[in-house]
């Protein structure tokens, strides 16, 4: 006959879980994330880092031919993302590298949706 201590975590009912048993479930989620978007490979980060770059010249260029500095108020948030793509290149858990990719898809968002803002109402 077996006991609850003889089964893995995965099999215990939901109230008999601990809490070091979420959290090597969601260390198992995370892992399956990095693995599926690639997101350890340093081809990956060079390429956001790449299109990032290319953002930020595009606000520089809009801030020229519109001869106004709102188009500049995106580039805080594209360099935040730049930051957060650096420190998930160099992140060593899995967990990690998925909370800084996070920061860095919410920062590009944000960048975008503020050159929406500007050219819509500026």
């Amino acid at each position: 006959m077996t006991t609850s201590q003889d089964l893995p975590a995965r099999e215990l009912p939901a109230l008999q879980r601990t809490a070091g048993d979420m959290v090597n479930e969601s260390d198992d989620v995370a892992a399956r994330l990095v693995a599926a978007l690639r997101l350890r490979q340093p081809r990956v980060q060079r390429v956001i880092a790449g299109f990032l770059v290319v953002f930020m010249v595009v606000c520089v260029v809009a801030t020229v031919t519109r001869t106004s500095a709102w188009p500049l108020l995106p580039l805080a948030s594209f360099a935040g993302s730049a930051v957060a793509a650096w420190r998930a290149s160099s992140a060593t858990d899995d967990r990690h590298v998925v909370a800084w990719t996070t920061v860095v898809a919410g920062g590009v968002a944000l960048g975008f949706w503020l050159l929406g803002i500007i050219n819509r109402f500026w």
